[in-house]
């Protein structure tokens, strides 16, 4: 699978999991944000994932 076809198109990344998708999105705005605001949206993304990732296991 190819980078593009994991993270989507233009409009967003799709991965076929909502949950995941929406947190991957928040990674989108970072383009247009400060450095020292990235930090606080990495770990916001890495805290959604790691609860999903929690949630499939059972």
């Amino acid at each position: 699978m190819s980078e593009t076809s994991a993270l989507g198109s233009s409009d967003g990344p799709t991965t076929g999991d909502a949950q995941v998708d929406e947190a991957l999105t928040r990674l989108a705005g970072l383009d247009d944000a400060p450095v020292r605001d990235h930090v606080v949206v990495f770990e916001a993304v890495h805290g959604a994932l790691q609860d999903r990732l929690a949630d499939a296991e059972g």
